[in-house]
């Protein structure tokens, strides 16, 4: 027992190498030699490093303490590549304080290998306590003495390695690589943070006056560059509405038209997309790291969110050129209505630098205790109406956001509300309950948008409907899987990704547009109905309208490698680059060779996001209210 006090620095050295290679396979899912000694050199680092400064006790302390950091870390990321299917940033981990809000989604994420990254400290634990004899009781293992307080112990030996860990991280985490999935596996968790967070600081610099003069230069000549007709089509064809957006959570588009078991899942939507709207089949979803709140952003400003940590968090302090600023303008008022605590995602903070005259968060609703979030879309939509109805009443016009949560993972919804009689196959499968919450929100929306009709609000109001990112996790639910279930093609990413769009509009009749698209180009399709357009404001949209344009590409990030883009045909996907890249047709799922103008798109659309997030840290410093 003694022994293994003496070198538990060790033990947990040794254990840390084993959980590393227990990371790498069950999460990463990767092998590579030189992501093992990355990861490798990270970690022997991190554990020699006190064993140069410390002795005795103080030296055991501070290494067990590095070893349950490491395996919190691990463990953390774990659960998060499990949900999101990325490596998180230190940024990311910073919004931890959130946890509380998604414990359902959370706790459905938790597998129990998983645990096995604390196992080591059960086991020494247990074999300390059973074997300890009275005279280890007697003294005090633990005691710190004062002489062996920052004691130097610098070696050569440990000097020679310490040097040597720093060179191989330094060598592994110096090379550029645009796709931060193929980064985070060669890097490891740990230097990936160190590299995350240099070329974080890096892209943070303020720039200079010269800077953004001609960064606007390249902004304008990318606008330029674009073929618009001269004359467009569905221009103003709404002018004077009220604007209505609707961010539907978790809806994927392939629920539009489906039938199981006889049953039809989204009836409402359906109709919506016969006959009494556009819709919008071929819309890719496009938020990064901030999920919900990154929908949110590019519906209210038409640019890329944050490629280095989430955009709301990005916004703090900040003033936003965005729709509600535009519409302004224009004499509307602008409220945005969600169900759950406004800090959730900063939105405290992302509100007000988008514009919004106020908002309605969770104190606004009645509790109904529907769900983990609190509150039904039934109750978002009472309490959004009563504020309309009264906005009406002044003649004021108005654009109202709302975001609906009642079909948030892990989707398990009150039984009563649970209307669709499905297979067997489905009952108690993350499928049959996000049919079941689909299906839900489907309702509520009908009755909504029944009753917007009935106050008179429809005939004056553009209404958008659209999915703010994928609900299906794919490891709960394998593509071939889904396929058999339901009855159509289904494919991880592509079929995962594609979102629905839909704008019922007065004076517009129903329309189905197959342009291809994304969560970028949904303001200025909206805008053009309106008959609004922001040229010769300070707001810059990266997107397209959808109903005037005949070819389209659309960059992915986060949830895809950086470079990754939708256009009309294909989905393309970088490695460490184009050239270990694979394109995937997006009407037959099959493999589509490179090309010299995929390579064309995948530079543009790289260049053309970085353009974005340079433009978004221009946003001035918001003035104190």
């Amino acid at each position: 027992m003694k022994a293994l006090r003496a070198h538990l620095g060790l033990v947990w050295t040794v254990t840390l190498m084993l959980k590393l290679l227990l990371f790498r396979h069950m999460v990463l899912n990767d092998y590579s030699w030189y992501g093992i000694v990355s990861d490798a050199a990270a970690v022997g680092l991190i554990m020699v490093i006190p064993a140069c400064i410390w002795t005795g006790a103080w030296r055991k302390v501070t290494q067990t303490i590095a070893a349950v950091a490491i395996s919190i870390l691990w463990f953390a990321v774990a659960i998060y590549y499990s949900y999101y299917g990325n490596v998180p940033t230190y940024y990311t981990l910073s919004n931890l304080n959130q946890v509380g809000q998604i414990r359902e989604s959370i706790a459905s994420s938790i597998e129990p290998y998983m645990l096995l990254f604390f196992i080591d400290f059960v086991i020494v634990a247990i074999v300390l306590l059973i074997w300890r004899d009275k005279q280890e009781k007697r003294s005090i293992q633990w005691t710190i003495s004062s002489r062996s307080i920052w004691r130097p112990r610098i070696y050569p030996m440990l000097t020679a390695v310490i040097c040597l860990l720093v060179v191989i991280c330094s060598l592994y985490s110096s090379r550029h690589i645009e796709n931060s999935h193929a980064l985070a596996k060669r890097l490891g968790v740990i230097t990936y943070q160190l590299a995350f967070n240099q070329t974080n600081a890096m892209k943070a610099v303020q720039p200079s006056e010269e800077e953004i003069s001609e960064l606007r230069k390249q902004v304008q000549a990318w606008l330029e560059s674009q073929n618009e007709p001269e004359q467009l089509l569905y221009h103003g064809a709404a002018a004077g509405s009220d604007l209505i957006a609707i961010q539907v959570e978790a809806m994927q588009n392939f629920v539009i038209g489906l039938e199981v078991n006889g049953q039809t899942i989204t009836p409402y939507l359906n109709q919506l997309a016969a006959e009494q709207s556009l819709y919008f089949p071929h819309i890719y979803q496009q938020i990064a790291e901030g999920n919900t709140s990154d929908a949110e952003f590019m519906m209210n400003t038409g640019a890329y969110p944050s490629a280095l940590q989430s955009t709301s968090k990005q916004l703090t302090g900040k003033l936003a050129y965005s729709l509600p600023r535009l519409l302004a303008q224009h004499g509307y008022e602008s409220y945005t209505f969600h169900v759950n605590d406004v800090t959730f995602w900063n939105r405290n903070e992302m509100y007000p630098a988008l514009g919004f005259n106020d908002y309605f968060d969770k104190p606004s609703f009645k509790n109904d205790e529907f769900n983990s979030w609190g509150a039904s879309d039934e109750q978002l939509f009472k309490v959004a109406l009563q504020n309309m109805l009264e906005l009406e009443r002044r003649d004021q016009p108005f654009y109202a956001h709302l975001v609906t949560v009642s079909s948030h993972h892990p989707f398990k919804i009150p039984e009563q509300y649970q209307m669709l009689n499905l297979p067997t196959e489905l009952e108690d499968t993350q499928l049959g309950h996000y049919l079941q919450a689909i299906h839900y929100v489907d309702r509520q929306l009908e009755r909504f948008m029944k009753e917007l009709d009935e106050h008179g609000l429809l005939e004056k109001s553009v209404v958008a409907i659209y999915g703010d990112h994928f609900g299906l996790q794919p490891k709960d639910n394998p593509p071939e899987w889904v396929s058999e279930q339901l009855g159509i093609p289904y494919h991880e990413t592509i079929t995962r990704m594609n979102i629905p769009f839909f704008i019922h509009a007065p004076n517009v009749a129903g329309e189905v547009v197959e342009q291809v698209g994304g969560q970028v180009d949904m303001l200025p399709t909206v805008l053009n109905l309106l008959g609004i357009t922001e040229k010769g404001s300070e707001l810059i949209i990266f997107g397209s309208d959808l109903l005037n344009v005949t070819t389209n590409i659309v960059g992915a990030r986060y949830y895809l490698p950086t470079g990754s883009f939708f256009n009309d045909e294909v989905l393309f996907i970088p490695g460490e680059g184009f050239k270990d890249g694979e394109a995937v047709s997006l009407a037959t799922f099959e493999p589509v060779a490179l090309t010299d103008a995929l390579e064309k798109e995948y530079n543009y659309i790289i260049e053309l996001m970085s353009i974005s997030d340079r433009y978004t840290t221009l946003y001035p410093i918001r003035a104190a209210e």
